[in-house]
């Protein structure tokens, strides 16, 4: 797997994994020493291992809130589905407000249920 790294308008990065389509943008929000990040695309194998690095790293940057815009989502392996419920349970221990989204998105919302993390 290739992640192709994209210098976004905050100095951050997103990335796409060439082997999927797959895509993460993390965008900071200083006043609530939080951060957005927003996925797009189906999270298969390769697309897991790019969100766990992002949400590692934005937990490890202490953030006190994590959104995660998961409406672009359609749908997502039993390896994505670990890697948040790992990440959720990281959050929780370290008191860390952690947000799924799907904004209705019928998808998401479809397999954010199934998994139990709605």
């Amino acid at each position: 797997m290739t992640d192709l790294v994209v210098p976004a308008h905050d100095g951050l990065a997103s990335s796409t994994s060439s082997s999927t389509t797959t895509a993460v943008d993390v965008r900071p929000v200083d006043a609530a020493h939080g951060v957005i990040v927003t996925v797009s695309g189906p999270v298969s194998l390769d697309g897991a291992e790019t969100l766990s690095r992002h949400l590692d790293a934005e937990l490890d940057r202490r953030r006190h809130v994590i959104v995660l815009d998961l409406s672009a989502v359609p749908s997502c392996d039993p390896l994505g589905v670990q890697v948040l419920a790992r990440v959720r349970a990281r959050a929780r221990r370290e008191g860390v407000s952690l947000h799924l989204v799907h904004l209705g998105a019928p998808a998401a919302r479809s397999w954010l249920a199934a998994a139990g993390l709605t």
